[in-house]
């Protein structure tokens, strides 16, 4: 993967940078123990170790795959900005991807 301006930009973002402002946001903190509270729930449902481990790998592709979607709607939101400063004429045209 080829390390453009705008993709360090997103890694670091979506990264460290952005962890720490999730986790001290309220929504997501209640969400978060909402999820915590639903996992312990399926613990107790009696769920073999291959059933486990089937709701486990789905949970990690579930997780992958949104914060896929997170690091594109970044991406995106810092391409729209661009262009919209290159309308505006505050920055010179050229490629920002």
């Amino acid at each position: 993967m080829e390390n453009t301006i705008l993709k360090i930009l997103v890694k670091k973002m979506t990264g460290e940078r952005f962890e720490s402002i999730v986790s001290a946001e309220k929504e997501y903190i209640r969400r978060s123990r909402e999820v915590e509270i639903l996992l312990e729930q399926l613990k107790g449902c009696g769920l073999t170790k291959e059933q486990s481990l089937a709701v486990d790998r789905l949970l990690t592709a579930y997780n992958e795959c949104n914060f896929r979607y997170s690091e594109l709607a970044y991406m995106q939101g810092m391409k729209d900005t661009a262009a919209m400063l290159k309308e505006l004429d505050l920055i010179k045209a050229g490629t920002f991807d």
